[in-house]
């Protein structure tokens, strides 16, 4: 006999919690959609598929029009589905012929308005009857009186007015001095910096720089010509 798989309960149970939320979801969604659908006008969708089939018969269908002739239909069918699956019965509405012109502009018009009825009556509970006996403007308000700038700087005229700052200094012109001084030079401190490394050193050995020299040392510098 083949040996059976171990199985873990707890393991078994996420994956069983787990299809029950995904069907969950599932139907939620299928259900969203019905509702979605069953809002959605069937004899408005048959009068376009109408419309573009008289085109198709004609010949005069453009391929972008077959396109939407198939989706139509099956939106049409979608919607169908949707109303029967919530028991919607089609309720009969008045026919009305407007291009897509027109509709938009009756659905700007209709958000641009502005429901006072429905907000008096939404308000009027939390409303006291004396502030609720106020009349208010059916219009807009008038714009608020603004006083008009006034630059102080600027005079009646549209000329500048001087400012009562005072005057800003000149600066001071600057001045080249020429000098006929001569110039001193020293030019034994100047033939030191070309002064080989080597007698630098041995000069500065003779006068007891760096370390002490011994007599013998002393000797052959000063025979060498360095004096101390």
């Amino acid at each position: 006999m083949p040996k059976e798989r171990s199985i873990n309960p707890a393991a078994a149970q996420r994956k069983a919690d787990k299809q029950k939320e995904i069907a969950r979801s599932k139907k939620q969604q299928q259900a969203s959609r019905n509702e979605k659908l069953a809002r959605r006008n069937p004899e408005r969708l048959q009068r376009q598929i109408d419309e573009l089939r008289e085109l198709q018969a004609s010949g005069a269908l453009r391929p972008k029009d077959a396109d939407t002739l198939l989706q139509l239909e099956r939106d049409l069918k979608g919607v169908r589905r949707a109303k029967e699956a919530l028991g919607v019965k089609d309720e009969p509405r008045p026919e009305r012929r407007h291009d897509a012109r027109d509709e938009q502009r009756e659905r700007r018009q209709h958000l641009g308005k502005r429901r006072r009825d429905q907000e008096d009556a939404e308000d009027g509970g939390d409303t006291d009857p004396e502030v609720r006996a106020i009349p208010m403007p059916r219009d807009t308000p008038p714009p608020i009186p603004r006083d008009k700038f006034v630059d102080p700087q600027v005079g009646a005229d549209g000329h500048r007015v001087p400012h009562s700052l005072p005057t800003k200094p000149a600066a001071p012109a600057s001045k080249t001095v020429y000098s006929s001084a001569p110039q001193i030079r020293d030019l034994k401190r100047e033939a030191v910096r070309f002064m080989p490394s080597v007698v630098s050193q041995q000069r500065s050995r003779i006068k007891g720089q760096g370390r002490l020299l011994e007599p013998e040392e002393l000797d052959k510098l000063e025979k060498g010509g360095y004096a101390a």
